[in-house]
Parts: C-alpha cells; sequence; structure tokens
C-alpha cells in the first residue's frame, strides 16, 4: 500500500551537527491490531530511536550497564588477591550511545521489546527513504521485523529496560495528509505527521497473533527529535472521535496534543474539512494555554481509579476544550533513557484506553459558536517527569 502523500525531508532525517552525539531521534508508529482467537482489540507502538548514536558508533553503550574502570596493574592486583583490590574504583555512569527498536502493547499486562544496535550496524538511504537494521525496517510506507528477548537474557540484563518475550511484524501505513508543524526550537522539534495513518497488516505479540483492520486501526505516527524531552512529558492523540451534535462518527477527524513546552501544550487537529494547528513555538498572543494532568478522587474500587488529562487553549478565532480518562490500572510505566546521561530517565505513565471528550468554538464577535463537541474513545495519552537516575 503506498502512500498517496509525499513526506517532507524532515520525516526522514532529523539528526544534524552536534545532535548527533548528543540527542535523541524518534520515529513512533502506533496502532489498534484485532486478536485473531479473541476478538479483542490491543493499541501497540513500534519505534526506532536513536540516542547520541555517534557517541559509540561501533558497539552498543547502555547507560544502565554497570561498569568498572581497571587498569593493566589494577587487574594484577586483583588476580592477586592483594588489599589493592579493594581500591578498584567503579567508572563514571557512561553516556547511552545506540539505536534501538521497540514494539510495545499497552494496557493492564502490557509489555515492552527492545533490540539495540550500533549506529554503524544501521543502513540508511535517502531515495527511497529506508531504514534498515538486522531483521527490521522501516520505510514510507511499510515497517516489519521481529524482535526475541529470551528470559535468561533479560533476567542477566535489566540494562535493557523492557521485558522477555517475542514480537514479529508487517505492516503496511498510508499517510493521508503529511503535517510538518507542532514544535520547533533549536533544542527540539515534534510533528504528528501521520495524524491520520492507515495501518493493514498483521502483528504477532507474546504468544497471540493479531490483525490490523484499517478501518479500525485509530493510526498515528509522529516524529521527535531533540537534545532532550519536554518536562512534564504530555501527550494525547486520537482519530475516534463520534460527534455528540450529529451521533455520526467523524472519520476525518483526529488531533494531537504535546507538550510541555515553555509552559504551553502544541495542538494539531483536523476536523473533518478544518485544520487547526495551535504551535507552542509561536508567540504567546497567538494562544492561551491551560492544562493539567490529576489524579481523580480514589474510588470505593481501586480498579477504578482515573487519571485525568485536560487541556483548554485560547486563540484568536478558536477555543478547544480536551478532557481525556483513563483507568491506572490499565497504563504502563515506562523508563526512557535521556541524553544527558547520569542515568537521567523521563518515567513516564502511557496507555491506549483513554475516554472523554473534545469541544471546538469558533470566536464570533463576542461571542463563542460551538462548532463541534464530540466524545473520543481509545485515546493514546502519557504524562511523565525527568528524574534522576539511581547510583
Amino acid at each position: 500500500m503506498k502512500s498517496n502523500t509525499k513526506l517532507s525531508n524532515d520525516y526522514k532525517f532529523g539528526f544534524t551537527g552536534a545532535k548527533k552525539k548528543l540527542g535523541l531521534n524518534f520515529w513512533r508508529f502506533v496502532f489498534n491490531a484485532v486478536n485473531t482467537s479473541t476478538g479483542a482489540e490491543q493499541m501497540f507502538y513500534i519505534e526506532f530511536e536513536m540516542l547520541n548514536p555517534w557517541n559509540s558508533s561501533d558497539a552498543v553503550q547502555l547507560g544502565f550497564k554497570p561498569r568498572v574502570s581497571i587498569s593493566a596493574e589494577d587487574l594484577q592486583y586483583a588476580l592477586a588477591g592483594t588489599d589493592s583490590a579493594k581500591d578498584l574504583s567503579t567508572e563514571a555512569i557512561v553516556q547511552p550511545s545506540y539505536c534501538a527498536v521497540r514494539v510495545g502493547a499497552f494496557g493492564k499486562e502490557g509489555k515492552q521489546f527492545c533490540s539495540y544496535y550500533p549506529v554503524k550496524q544501521v543502513h540508511f538511504s535517502n531515495k527511497p527513504f529506508e531504514i534498515i537494521v538486522d531483521n527490521k525496517y522501516f520505510n514510507e510506507n511499510k515497517i516489519g521485523g521481529f524482535i526475541n528477548v529470551p528470559q535468561e537474557e533479560h533476567a542477566a540484563h535489566p540494562e535493557l529496560l523492557c521485558d522477555y518475550g517475542y514480537a514479529k511484524w508487517d505492516i503496511n501505513y498510508t499517510i493521508t495528509k503529511d503535517y510538518t508543524n507542532g514544535y520547533k526550537s533549536d533544542l527540539i522539534r515534534w510533528f504528528p505527521f501521520g495524524l491520520q495513518t492507515v495501518y493493514t497488516g498483521s502483528i504477532h505479540f507474546d504468544g497471540d497473533e493479531y490483525a490490523i483492520d484499517p478501518k479500525r486501526c485509530n493510526g498515528y505516527s509522529e516524529r521527535f527529535w531533540g537534545k532532550g524531552i519536554p518536562e512534564p512529558f504530555f501527550h494525547l492523540s486520537s482519530a475516534n472521535l463520534t460527534s455528540v451534535i450529529s451521533g455520526k462518527t467523524l472519520f476525518e477527524s483526529s488531533f494531537a496534543v504535546k507538550g510541555i513546552f515553555d509552559d504551553r501544550v502544541s495542538f494539531v487537529g483536523k476536523f473533518e474539512d478544518i485544520d487547526i494547528e495551535l504551535c507552542a513555538d509561536g508567540s504567546k498572543r497567538q494562544f492561551s494555554v491551560v492544562w493539567d494532568c490529576t489524579q481523580m478522587p480514589e474510588n470505593d474500587n481501586p480498579e477504578e481509579n482515573l487519571l485525568h488529562w485536560s487541556a483548554s487553549l485560547n486563540s484568536k478565532e478558536w477555543v478547544i476544550d480536551i478532557d481525556v480518562f483513563c483507568k491506572i490500572r490499565e497504563l504502563n510505566n515506562r523508563t526512557i533513557e535521556l541524553p544527558e546521561g547520569q542515568r537521567k530517565i523521563l518515567n513516564v505513565l502511557e496507555g491506549g484506553s483513554g475516554t472523554g471528550e473534545i469541544k471546538l468554538y469558533k470566536h464570533i464577535g463576542s461571542t463563542l459558536e460551538q462548532i463541534e463537541h464530540a466524545t473520543l474513545q481509545k485515546v493514546f495519552c502519557e504524562f511523565g517527569h525527568i528524574e534522576d537516575g539511581e547510583f
């Protein structure tokens, strides 16, 4: 399935200059699939990440892998069992450097599998655009590969920051419209290039087979690169909107919210034939933002406790109000290494079963006219903070 939309060069690259040695670069693909045995739906993500790739171009360097600095003289003392061996010092925590492919499933029983490679093992092509590493590939209309993390390897290497298991995927995708705006600064770039992405294919995950129905895939894809990650980390996106006004499914509607960029979020959305981009890299006079992510009052049934994402954006033309709720038990906790090293991480809660509503108003003179009010299902939601690593 070839895309009808020519993707921008920004989709393809990202890293230039110093960011090749200090920075991270993400391609992320998110979709729903149906279990072929049970009919249950599951949201998945597949990522390709480059983290400080040219710091250690020949070998993977994981930031959480313990290492000891030993000179030749120290080694002799250690082998001899002398008291001097007690003075061996632990090497300063290394700065991570690798390329990674990740595949994961959201939900209560969610898992993530990872493979790591040095950048010199990754093949990049421009015309046509393609990334190939080992048995995995990414191009402008297809992603495929498999990952196997044996239980023994997982137990021996907690620094892999993933679970054990097996996944294989063969997926085609089509971008209905290429979005290149989102947020752009000297330090960070983000845009939901595939705000509406149509996926087809299959994925085998942890012993189960899933089929991807293009009409139910709720597809999304995005690009992100920079010297760091927004903090707090805030994300909402969905292509599953149903109008409260008309009762109809809004097949041509979707949105993404990302931040926090200088105390604001960026909004990129499509409401049928209306495109709206409120990007946080613009002047603060263009629009104001109020956002939050909080835990709702505890329920008598702990299984029903909720996390609440909210965002309200007000520009000269538009007012957008978003409220999303997700059961805490259906959120995964994920750790993402940061370019700074020193075991600094983004600790993020994420899930794919958010529900809620979005309201769109238009300023007409001194009044507000409601343009749309839609319920939301299968919202991809994330929230996290940066934490210093433990030593």
